[in-house]
């Protein structure tokens, strides 16, 4: 299973605001640039998440994004049902039409189990913890160059 790249792009732009939520407003080509996100793709993400009232979004020359609230409480699985989407590994999980085993399946409550057992996990993990990860490995990197 690949997880969407909207939900990476998502991601990232998220833990680099919170990382970098001393700064104030963060430019989405300051973003960008830095993590390797086409900036068209992520001026629509930055779009989503403001409409979902995740960040804050200013436009203009001194203008820029910011996490409206505490990254504590913003989980990953949040983002991946503000996106809409699944993570089930097969299609006929949210979409019995495409199946034509779907009415006598057995594997059927496996894939809904492993969608269960990610989305559990990823309601565990919030930003500021991928911000604290990204945090550290940051430090790391720094002390090698």
């Amino acid at each position: 299973m690949l997880i969407p790249m909207k939900i990476d792009y998502a991601l990232r732009f998220l833990v680099y605001l919170s990382v970098n939520n001393d700064k104030g407003l963060i430019k989405t080509d300051e973003v960008s640039k830095d993590q390797g996100v086409p900036l068209k793709f992520l001026q629509r993400i930055s779009n989503e998440l403001q409409k979902a009232d995740i960040i804050e979004s200013n436009r203009g020359p001194s203008g820029g994004h910011k996490l409206k609230g505490d990254p504590k409480s913003l989980f990953v699985s949040d983002i991946i049902k503000l996106l809409d989407y699944t993570l089930s590994p097969i299609e006929c999980i949210h979409n019995e039409d495409v199946c034509i085993h779907s009415d006598a399946c057995s594997q059927r409550e496996l894939w809904i189990g492993v969608e269960e057992v990610l989305i559990n996990h990823l309601s565990k993990i919030s930003i500021k913890d991928l911000a604290s990860r990204q945090s550290n490995l940051n430090k790391k990197y720094v002390s090698f160059i």
